[in-house]
């Protein structure tokens, strides 16, 4: 392993938020920090009141001394904060500390000003919710966010900061990146970290970010029964997923020290608190004795986050802050994001769509899959072989001749007609792509007539990428599958394309075939796949029907990967350069069985529940 860079990994806790002493802050680093062997550190000052300068000089010896990374945590939106720093006391901590000053942090803008309830914070004092005005469109909600974003970016920027972090709850790291964060930390146990880790990997993969981090919020987010013991599995978990997934910074939120939460008071010497202290320790001891490869997992296949998508994943129903308009509740296209809760599960054993030598439907392959902004450059596209729109789209003419770009390189791209939409305003007509870009793209063009129907879909028997399996059933007598209710589809006219499936309501040969359901195109190396379908597949009868895609597309990116997973679903696992392989079993009770083949040599290991196995190929 001698040749294989390890990669940089902090984990610690932070410091002030049950409790902030400033007089006591240095024996407070010592017994949480220093004494038990962690690397960093993260202190939120206390909210809307100035520290004296002499304070953070202190504290960035104290640490610097004890070689501990560090932050600060002094913005709060949505109401305007105290600044803690001015250049010169930022140029003073930087000569102190070096690289072991990481910067200063904003706390939650995705969860404060565009996804949380409008009740989250209180009526009046020092966190009152600011009132939001109300947006036209998708596009100046977006813009008006990152803007409030980049207010304090900026602030942190004039100043010096080594760094601009920020703590996020949501999938909206990639927004928060484009404001001009530099260091994204995501917050855990809030929402499925499975669902959520990819966001922000991806995002700062896009933006060419090569350190992400995660603040584990266990004693809000990871249950509500402090003393239940799946809880306290949960946070062992957490952790291991985190590493596992490539994360740079790993941070315990709270409890290791006290726990005042949901009516329960804890004090750190109560058997709860030791036991998160115990998974610290044991975290701790495993990243400093582990090799991880530097650049993360390997990712072959990525879900696209589309322009001025808004889900969260975590929190509200409502989006970009617009909580008194229905129609900006969600909706459909933001529904579509629950294709992610079906991965990392296999397919029910009686799915006859589920096909192959073995079952890879439950995660894509090397275990991993990112979450990619369709705001970024096509070289950011192109280091996936696999992409697949899921939620909200406005489409652009850029956009469309990125997609065309990433295809002809060799890419496979899977979406709807929804997708494609140009407009950015909620519930508003479909607006139509050019025809010349649909012809290049797709090889077809919308007719501008829409079919709607309840009808199921035959398919071709070969698909124009190789590794997809069909259910095959164009030329023969046999039920259309996935028909779920009534849904519109847009007509199209083939340019070069192929039907690889058509809407039909029969079982005969010569059946009522109303319409083209899919559309494939060779387009240089790639090959292009458009469900034609104008409803986004949420809360719709398309759901199942492109869930069946969706999921095919995951097994086919696994089926000849050189490195494979086989057995439990339990199990998560991710591959780093040089053949370094993390196995966790996430099964709280039971061991796991997996094969892990190699090429042609194949080995079977089983996992008591909760480990996390690296091994080196």
């Amino acid at each position: 392993m001698s040749y294989i860079k390890k990669d940089t990994v902090l984990c610690g806790v932070k410091v002030g938020e049950h409790s902030f002493d400033a007089d006591k802050m240095t024996d407070e680093l010592y017994e949480r920090v220093v004494k038990r062997g962690c690397n960093f550190v993260y202190i939120r000052t206390k909210i809307g009141e100035l520290q004296p300068r002499e304070d953070f000089i202190k504290w960035a010896r104290f640490l610097t001394e004890n070689k501990v990374y560090f932050h600060f945590g002094t913005h709060r939106p949505p109401s305007d904060s105290v600044e803690q720093f001015d250049s010169e006391l930022v140029e003073k901590i930087k000569k102190i500390a070096g690289e072991y000053f990481l910067g200063d942090a904003i706390s939650e803008p995705g969860t404060a000003m565009a996804c949380n309830f409008s009740g989250y914070y209180p009526p009046s004092g020092y966190l009152k919710k600011q009132p939001s005005a109300d947006c036209a469109d998708m596009k100046q909600a977006h813009d008006r966010y990152v803007e409030k974003v980049r207010k304090y970016v900026v602030i942190n920027k004039e100043i010096g900061m080594p760094n601009i972090l920020n703590i996020e709850a949501t999938a909206l790291s990639k927004y928060n990146i484009e404001a001009g964060i530099n260091l994204p930390i995501l917050e855990m146990m809030n929402g499925n970290p499975d669902n959520l880790v990819p966001f922000i990997r991806g995002a700062s993969r896009a933006y060419g970010l090569d350190k992400w981090g995660t603040l584990i919020a266990h004693e809000w987010y990871g249950g509500r029964r402090h003393f239940d013991m799946l809880k306290r599995k949960r946070l062992e978990l957490a952790y291991k997923f985190a590493y596992m997934q490539g994360s740079n910074m790993i941070v315990m939120e709270s409890g290791d020290e006290a726990v005042n939460s949901y009516d329960t008071h804890l004090t750190a010497d109560s058997e709860i608190c030791k036991d998160y202290r115990d998974v610290l320790a044991n975290t701790v001891k495993f990243v400093k004795e582990d090799i991880r490869p530097k650049g993360g997992p390997k990712v072959k296949l990525a879900f696209v986050s589309g322009r001025y998508d808004a889900w969260g994943g975590f929190c509200g129903s409502s989006l970009w802050d617009q909580f008194h308009r229905e129609e900006w509740a969600h909706g459909d296209a933001e529904h579509s994001w629950r294709i992610l809760d079906e991965l990392g599960t296999r397919r029910k054993w009686a799915d006859v769509e589920n096909f192959g030598d073995y079952d890879f439907s439950a995660l894509p392959a090397y275990g991993a899959y990112d979450v990619v902004p369709i705001e970024e450059d096509t070289d950011a596209l192109c280091r996936y072989e696999y992409l697949i729109f899921v939620g909200w789209n406005s489409m652009t003419d850029e956009d469309m001749d990125k997609l065309s770009e990433y295809v002809r390189r060799g890419g496979k791209l899977l979406m709807t007609a929804a997708h494609l939409n140009y407009n950015t305003k909620r519930d508003a007509a479909f607006d139509m792509p050019p025809e010349e870009k649909m012809k290049e793209l797709f090889g077809c063009r919308f007719t501008g007539k829409t079919v709607r129907t309840n009808s199921g879909t035959k398919f071709a028997k070969d698909s124009k990428n190789s590794e997809i399996l069909y259910p095959v059933s164009e030329d023969l007598m046999c039920d259309p599958q996935f028909s779920a209710g009534y849904a519109e589809y847009a007509e199209v006219e083939l340019c070069g394309g192929v039907a690889s499936g058509v809407l039909s309501d029969s079982f005969w040969k010569e059946g009522n075939e109303t319409a083209v359901s899919v559309v494939e195109n060779k387009l240089g190396k790639g090959t292009a796949t458009l469900v034609t379908s104008i409803n986004y597949p949420g809360n719709t009868a398309v759901y199942p029907f492109y869930r069946a895609m969706v999921r095919e597309f995951v097994s086919a990116s696994a089926r000849n990967c050189k490195i494979k997973v086989i057995g439990s679903d339990r199990v998560r696992w991710s591959v780093y350069d040089g053949g370094k392989v993390y196995l966790l079993n996430t099964d709280y009770d039971v061991p796991a069985v997996i094969k892990l083949v190699v090429g042609e040599t194949e080995e079977t290991i089983t996992l008591d529940s909760l480990e996390l196995k690296s091994i080196q190929l």
